[in-house]
């Protein structure tokens, strides 16, 4: 078998910006999905692509950690020289290659994989990205809306107008306290027995990390997430070992050298490698048998389309130390139909798919029908 071709979809999914999805051809006509979404930059990722495409050209695609190692040495990805956009490409044509693997194999990939852990994956709600109304009457709704329908999690993203390069101004503690009031709505609104997430998104410095770090703990967090920038080890680990919170990062970190540095360190307690910037999903599960090593929990960064979001609960069932992985809410009301079987969230949870592969097949005619500049009949 060998890999003829490398298309790229594009999907118009909200105002925050639209997921692509790589399909990869063989000459025995196997396809296989991934998803670059995200990447920062997408003109650069799908240039990107092409390129890598080109590159693996005629390699057998059931190679997928030859391949992976392959596009790794030719594009300097994890070197600082490609950065997010690269790896993302890499990512998704990681993803491709094991769906295609399994399909060639008539067996899911978690089976390729070692086998699963578990037979169906628990998730928890990211509200941010659906949530148009910041009010805090709005994150309250929008977490109820998860609850009800199944999430026993769910994830606020709430310092809107706290921005970590500017802590010298006037009503910076005001601002602090609008997210507190969204964060307050937001558990009363669900009650003590959900577990509410917070993601800083790298807002602050670290005296305001750590005083905001105490400002929520009567609301009984199951992760502080990133309140300081990521790439700032020490101050990190001064959160995680002073704080008193659970503390979550590392979704854009690209490869295990930059997870190695969070591990051996103690940055945090959680590792979050997305399966779209990481490396794919060969190099996310080396970064979690990483982790173990060091009694980290993983919880895949996945706040994209449902490519991805399958692909990472491949990782999700065939390693130890998986806690919980997200699921972007409310952005679409079609996103289940890009898929077929259709990816189903239920109380919670995502069964892990018996298929081959990833385990679906890309509905192209849902993919055109929300394409740039169509308008869905």
């Amino acid at each position: 078998m060998k890999i003829t071709d490398l298309r790229i979809h594009e999907v118009d999914a909200s105002h925050r910006g639209n997921w692509f999805f790589v399909v990869i051809d063989t000459d025995v006509g196997i396809q296989g999905v991934g998803e670059a979404s995200q990447s920062g930059n997408d003109e650069l990722v799908m240039a990107c692509l092409r390129q890598l495409g080109e590159r693996i050209e005629g390699n057998d695609p059931t190679q997928p950690e030859v391949i992976w190692e392959q596009m790794v040495g030719a594009s300097a990805i994890f070197s600082g020289k490609s950065g997010r956009v690269g790896a993302t490409a890499v990512s998704a044509i990681d993803q491709a290659l094991w769906d295609i693997a399994g399909k060639a194999a008539g067996l899911p990939a978690w089976r390729l994989l070692g086998g699963r852990r578990r037979d169906r994956v628990r998730c928890y709600a990211n509200l941010n990205r659906g949530t148009t109304d910041r009010s805090p009457e709005g994150f309250a709704q929008a977490a109820v809306a998860a609850v009800e329908a199944g999430f026993r999690a769910v994830k606020a993203t709430p310092f809107d107008e706290v921005r970590a390069s500017h802590q010298d101004r006037d009503g910076l503690w005001q601002d602090v306290e609008r997210g507190l009031a969204r964060l307050r709505a937001t558990r009363e609104a669900i009650g003590g027995e959900i577990d509410l997430l917070v993601d800083c998104h790298c807002r602050f410095d670290l005296p305001l990390a750590m005083r905001v770090a105490e400002a929520v703990r009567p609301l009984d967090l199951f992760w502080f997430e990133e309140a300081v920038p990521r790439d700032q080890i020490d101050a990190n680990a001064h959160i995680t070992a002073h704080s008193g919170q659970t503390t979550a990062g590392g979704e854009s970190f690209f490869g295990r050298a930059e997870f190695e540095r969070y591990v051996t360190t103690g940055a945090v307690h959680i590792l979050m490698p997305d399966v779209k910037h990481a490396g794919g999903i060969t190099e996310c599960r080396r970064i979690a048998h990483q982790a173990q090593i060091h009694q980290v929990s993983v919880a895949p960064h996945s706040p994209a389309g449902p490519v991805s979001t399958m692909a990472g609960v491949q990782v999700a069932a065939t390693i130890s130390n998986f806690l919980v992985l997200e699921w972007a809410f409310g952005e679409v009301p079609w996103r289940a139909e890009l898929l077929q079987p259709a990816e189903i969230v239920e109380d919670g949870f995502i069964e892990v798919p018996d298929g081959p592969g990833l385990g679906f097949e890309l509905d192209t005619d849902v993919v055109a029908a929300h394409a740039p500049g169509e308008t869905p009949s």
